[in-house]
């Protein structure tokens, strides 16, 4: 994992770790950032079916990283947890754009990510972030579907188009969706 020569040194690690979920995986993990001398930046992390999905941005200097890059074999026969750890640069230079929040619920069906994903890449949309969940609604016990994206819009979309194509969108699919920009 080492940088390119004569390229910038990479002052981030992203790493995504994945295993069968425990308690104290959390804790292990940061530790080892912490005791490289690393910062935290950014992390997710949730248990789907039993398993442990963890996803970190470190940074550091060359020697920190260096520190935690000797430390993530060990961290991986110490947690039961399979690693993927890439070097990287913090995002410079990326064209503006406006931030937005999407709430969509619905019946439960098949390809309904599929397709929000699909509505957004035709427009050039950018998907930051996602979480979706299927739940049982109280009163009734249907399988229900919910999803909470951030999107990246380019700053030079017409949002009043988007939005209109976005509820007709959700009207042809059936779908409860709301797109709000991000305040802060």
């Amino acid at each position: 994992m080492s940088d390119l020569p004569g390229a910038t040194p990479a002052t981030h690690f992203v790493m995504v770790l994945i295993g069968p979920d425990h308690p104290g995986l959390l804790e292990q993990v940061s530790r080892s950032v912490m005791e490289a001398g690393c910062n935290l930046e950014e992390s997710r992390m949730s248990v789907l079916a039993g398993f442990c999905c963890i996803n970190l941005s470190v940074s550091g200097n060359w020697k920190t990283l260096g520190k935690l890059e000797g430390q993530l074999g060990r961290l991986e026969t110490e947690t039961g947890l399979s690693l993927i750890a890439r070097r990287a640069q913090p995002e410079e230079g990326t064209p503006p754009v406006m931030a937005y929040s999407v709430d969509v619920v619905a019946l439960d069906q098949v390809g309904i990510v599929h397709a929000l994903a699909g509505f957004f890449t035709s427009r050039g949309v950018n998907i930051r972030d996602l979480h979706s969940r299927v739940f049982r609604a109280q009163q009734t016990g249907t399988r229900m579907f919910a999803a909470n994206m951030v999107i990246d819009i380019p700053a030079e979309q017409h949002l009043a188009s988007l939005r209109g194509d976005f509820l007709d969108f959700c009207d042809e699919l059936n779908l409860d969706g709301v797109l709000d920009p991000i305040k802060g």
